[in-house]
């Protein structure tokens, strides 16, 4: 697979096993509108988003662990992130929620309602769909899930979102030629 783009992923130097010169993939980040169909809830008290990679969605919730912790009654302070942390399971959550109990906004505080919910979301929102890389004709894309929001990106940088902890650099890179050049064809 030859790249055309204007950023470096994580995967990138899986092309140094060899490339199929009749794939190409055009990997430029660009902002659409990502329609989801789904009869599924989500946690709206956090911030969920999908990652689609080659046919497969992946939930993820994202956290922040902040400079100081998170006071309601003053809601208004300045909080600075000093940590980005991308839940791709309920275990990755439940490690980052122990690691970083006394800083993160994005936390349940121990209410077992919202614990199952969340462990539901990672169980409903994960499954396996062409719809949304065909009509957008990529490999990969993300959506952040916020009620009634469509608005998605194409091709963003998947290391971005710690996806190296779910596939490697040549899993990454052989998958994505294998769907561009049997799915994206």
């Amino acid at each position: 697979m030859k790249l055309h783009t204007d950023f470096h992923d994580y995967y990138d130097n899986a092309v140094g096993y060899g490339i199929d010169e009749k794939v190409h993939y055009n990997r430029f980040t660009k902002e659409v509108a990502v329609k989801i169909k789904s009869q599924f809830d989500f946690p709206n008290f956090l911030e969920t988003c999908l990652l689609g990679f080659c046919g497969e969605v992946f939930p993820i919730i994202r956290l922040e662990r902040l400079d100081k912790e998170y006071d309601c009654e003053y809601a208004s302070d300045d909080y600075n992130v000093i940590e980005t942390f991308y839940a791709f399971s309920f275990e990755d959550y439940q490690k980052k929620e122990l690691e970083w109990e006394d800083f993160s906004v994005s936390f349940n505080n121990g209410n077992m309602w919202h614990s199952t919910k969340i462990e539901q979301f990672f169980i409903d929102w994960r499954f396996q769909s062409d719809e949304i890389f065909l009509e957008h004709k990529t490999p990969v894309w993300f959506i952040g899930l916020e009620r009634n929001s469509t608005k998605g990106l194409i091709n963003p940088k998947l290391k971005d979102y710690g996806f190296e902890r779910i596939k490697d650099s040549f899993t990454a890179f052989q998958e994505i030629s294998m769907y561009l050049s049997n799915i994206l064809v």
